[in-house]
């Protein structure tokens, strides 16, 4: 069976579940709107939409999701499986920043915009499930910026122009310093140069 794998690259592709988050929402809720760290974001004066928005957008992040192959670009990107055969993704009304173990992702995010944030968490997942060694590109930067600089490099190779464009755009007006910094590192050292360094494929 191993052999038979290989010759024909098989790879487990999961399903991906788009759902509502409904008992950890609640959590996620007064966490945003009552932690002092979070208040010169906004998010002591944000109002939660309702749930029936909330299951309208799912429902239109799950149209636009159905659209590509993600999943299966970015497991043929790196050569790499899931190794599962379906990957929960919760939305909840709001969240600071959105997780990948579990993936959870806000839900103000547009369709397109939920696309490129769900395949940013995808890669975090593959890469942790397949125990991919972490590579520091500069030895200057934290762990996070290092961590995205693989991201990006993935991202870059299986998104669309259009989405890409979305992927790396700020998304607040107090945007991460170490983002900011994997993205210039990603375009510095090429993605394709990336790839083969993380030695994945």
């Amino acid at each position: 069976m191993d052999i038979l794998k290989q010759i024909f690259k098989w790879r487990r592709e999961p399903r991906i579940i788009i759902q509502y988050g409904r008992l950890i929402d609640p959590v996620f809720t007064f966490y945003c709107q009552n932690n002092p760290d979070l208040k010169k974001f906004g998010w002591d004066k944000w109002t939660p939409p309702s749930i029936e928005d909330i299951k309208k957008r799912i429902d239109a992040y799950k149209k636009e999701w159905s659209k590509y192959d993600i999943v299966k670009d970015i497991s043929n990107c790196l050569n790499l499986s899931f190794k599962r055969d379906v990957i929960d993704v919760f939305v909840v009304s709001g969240i600071s920043r959105d997780s990948s173990h579990p993936i959870i992702i806000k839900s103000s995010h547009d369709p397109k915009a939920f696309v490129a944030a769900l395949a940013h968490e995808l890669v975090h997942v593959i890469l942790t499930t397949n125990k991919i060694k972490k590579v520091t590109f500069d030895s200057n930067e934290p762990d996070t910026t290092n961590n995205h600089v693989r991201v990006f490099a993935v991202l870059k190779e299986v998104l669309s122009e259009e989405l890409w464009s979305i992927a790396i755009k700020p998304k607040s007006k107090y945007p991460s310093r170490d983002y900011a910094r994997a993205l210039e590192l990603s375009e510095q050292i090429g993605s394709k140069n990336i790839i083969k360094k993380i030695g994945a494929n």
